[in-house]
């Protein structure tokens, strides 16, 4: 009996040993990407959101001062640009190898809520078959129109209400999402079935984790830009659809530093 439970116990070792080295050596197949994009130059200062006599204008309002435009948002301390889509483009070259942990985090929610009278947050990234949650933490309805190439809602959001969607098709690029109860209100979802997507964010900062290593093209993209084709990124040529080529090295974080892009790609 004793023979038996050691002969057990070795043949369990022997099943597990080759699984902890083969997850072992999994790990080695993924890298991260990082980076801080930031703004060379002087941008006009955002303006106030055109309320005017609307009826919901109290609920508008913050701290008594109207919403203002968020479409650019420069952090003042480091220029930091916030909003800019980071994404792995595809389009020549297919992966189907995905890291674990994105399945894992399709199972939580996308949470974009409207909160006096703005979209928060500002940006959202959405994988097909994952949920978005559209949140009205507004005393006021709304409605969030949500308008891409591939996909279209229109849920109407009562005051302190939520509403539930998902997309089965893929976009190539962000969308927009709207009110039409109040007409500055605007936000940007993208929609893609690879999970590599980052949003920079008030730093001008991004990270992609456990990408899978080797040479990949990223794409770099601004709602108030379109590609950051001037995007100027240390030892990397970006090409006229915002797009580089940066090598993913496994066990390891490529930092791409600081990436600075010219004011007057905004005018």
């Amino acid at each position: 009996m004793k023979l038996k439970l050691t002969m057990g116990v070795l043949l369990a070792a022997a099943v597990l040993l080759p699984q902890t080295l083969l997850a072992q050596e999994s790990k080695s197949d993924w890298g991260h990407l990082s980076g801080t994009v930031t703004v060379d130059g002087d941008v006009e200062a955002p303006e106030e959101e055109p309320v005017g006599d609307h009826a919901d204008k109290p609920v508008c309002l913050v701290d008594g001062k109207l919403p203002v435009d968020d479409n650019i948002v420069v952090n003042a301390e480091n220029k930091g640009l916030r909003d800019v889509y980071v994404l792995m483009y595809l389009k020549k070259k297919k992966t189907d190898a995905v890291h674990p942990s994105y399945e894992e985090k399709k199972k939580e929610p996308v949470v974009l809520d409207n909160v006096n009278c703005r979209f928060v947050p500002h940006a959202v990234f959405v994988r097909t078959g994952q949920k978005l949650v559209l949140k009205n933490s507004d005393p006021v309805g709304h409605n969030c129109h949500i308008t891409t190439f591939n996909n279209e809602h229109n849920p109407n959001l009562p005051a302190n209400s939520t509403a539930e969607v998902k997309f089965d098709v893929e976009d190539s690029r962000p969308g927009n999402v709207t009110c039409d109860l109040h007409k500055w209100m605007d936000s940007i979802i993208f929609i893609r079935d690879n999970p590599y997507v980052a949003i920079t964010d008030a730093d001008g900062k991004f990270t992609i984790e456990n990408l899978p290593a080797g040479e990949w093209e990223f794409q770099f993209w601004h709602k108030k830009v379109g590609y950051l084709k001037t995007l100027a990124i240390s030892n990397h040529e970006v090409s006229k659809r915002g797009v580089a080529t940066i090598k993913v090295t496994a066990g390891e974080t490529t930092d791409l530093g600081e990436m600075k892009l010219p004011s007057k790609s905004f005018k």
